[in-house]
């Protein structure tokens, strides 16, 4: 009986060491990738990407979710000039918004790439700014609204500027704390148009999850609207990227958030919003262009009497990027929206009968090439045309806008 009680006893213990220490296996396998890695970097050094990619792939083969093999393979990708492949390969461990940051391929891999960089030779803190300014074109084309108010054919020059920057810092071996800020003003030489003001912040928690991406925060803009009166959006978000081998990404995103007015005219657009969003990005032609597919659908509660009331909003969207050479990138958008909206409006017709619920339908398309004429400096000549068309015509409008900016990268 002691003796069975013994065995009991040092069975219990043995199971007890399994759960608190790490097994034989785990602790070898860390070791082949963290070997794998230092060799890695050593092949990096010497500019032997292609060499450099196959350490990285026996230490990710190890440790799924190292971040340095996962960072080291971007890098291999980068400097093979594979940038599609090394944008998703980076989102593996971190993620920045194109949209805020920058729509090309080479700009934001070059942020990355310098983040990654830092992360290797054991640097706690890497930021990156950027400044940049021109020259543009607003024109509003004709529309339903135009019509009835006139306008069609204005022009109006613009001077734009903007600045900003962001940074990582590990707190674990599996997590990384980001942030970007980023602000831009536009001065219309029209004086009887209002200039445009726009802050845009995001602070969220990165980690990898083998091939995957979990990362979570929040956001939020600060726009100006006129006569003193600020639009400020700001809200919770979480996304999970999941990768598809070396070529596909699939980013799922949640958020809620509120976009609030000041007390004024504008106050009773204040609302609440819930919004899914989906993006599937593709790398093809070698890694040398990107294209990304996605939609979204949204739900509006509108917490200040809104003349339209609650409304339900879904979209469809698609880019292209393409990196011609190391010095030259094209990249091109399109968006569709759609917003249907619950209340019917009593403010452009007293006759019961002829009182409508709005709904909206919005086309954007744009795209630009980036030159790279200079280290650190790119020339960005850029269009976008919107059209914003409604049931109600008072409310539709189109515009054309071309830009040509220098962008000065720290």
């Amino acid at each position: 009986m002691r003796t069975l009680t013994a065995a009991r006893a040092a069975l219990a213990l043995a199971c007890s060491l399994a759960l608190a220490l790490p097994g034989a296996d785990a602790v070898a396998a860390v070791a082949v990738a963290q070997a794998a890695v230092t060799r890695g970097n050593e092949l990096l050094a010497t500019g032997d990407y292609a060499a450099a990619h196959v350490a990285f792939n026996e230490a990710l083969e190890a440790d799924p979710s190292s971040v340095e093999a996962h960072l080291g393979r971007a890098r291999a990708y980068y400097g093979m000039g594979e940038y599609a492949r090394a944008r998703l390969e980076f989102e593996a461990v971190l993620g920045y918004d194109p949209a805020v940051v920058a729509p090309d391929l080479q700009t934001l891999d070059a942020i990355y790439d310098g983040i990654a960089e830092d992360y290797a030779a054991g640097r706690t803190w890497s930021p990156f700014y950027y400044a940049e300014t021109g020259i543009g074109n607003y024109c509003q084309n004709s529309s339903k609204s135009t019509d009835i108010f006139g306008g069609a054919g204005e022009y109006d020059t613009f001077l734009p500027i903007r600045t900003g920057g962001g940074w990582s810092a590990p707190l674990t071996e599996r997590h990384s704390f980001n942030g970007t800020l980023d602000y831009r003003f536009r001065w219309y030489d029209d004086k009887n148009r209002r200039n445009d003001s726009d802050l845009r912040w995001n602070l969220n928690l990165s980690r990898p999850v083998d091939d995957d991406n979990l990362r979570f925060g929040m956001r939020g803009r600060t726009s100006y609207r006129g006569d003193g009166q600020y639009r400020n959006d700001w809200g919770a978000f979480a996304t999970y990227s999941i990768g598809f081998g070396a070529s596909d990404r699939l980013a799922m995103t949640g958020e809620f958030r509120e976009r609030r007015y000041p007390s004024g005219p504008l106050r009773s657009r204040t609302r609440d919003i819930a919004e899914l969003t989906a993006l599937w990005t593709h790398s093809l032609a070698n890694g040398k262009t990107s294209l990304s597919l996605g939609g979204s659908f949204a739900e509006e509660w509108a917490t200040q009497e809104r003349i339209d009331g609650d409304a339900s909003i879904w979209s469809v969207r698609s880019s292209l990027n393409h990196a011609f050479s190391d010095s030259l990138d094209a990249f091109f958008f399109l968006e569709y929206w759609e917003e249907g909206y619950e209340e019917e409006r009593p403010d452009f017709s007293t006759d019961p009968n002829l009182l409508v619920q709005r709904s909206d339908d919005l086309v954007y398309a744009g795209g630009g090439l980036i030159w790279s004429f200079a280290p650190g400096w790119t020339l960005r000549p850029a269009f976008e045309y919107d059209w914003e068309n409604s049931n109600i015509p008072a409310l539709a409008y189109s515009n054309t806008e071309v830009w040509v900016t220098v962008r000065k990268s720290f």
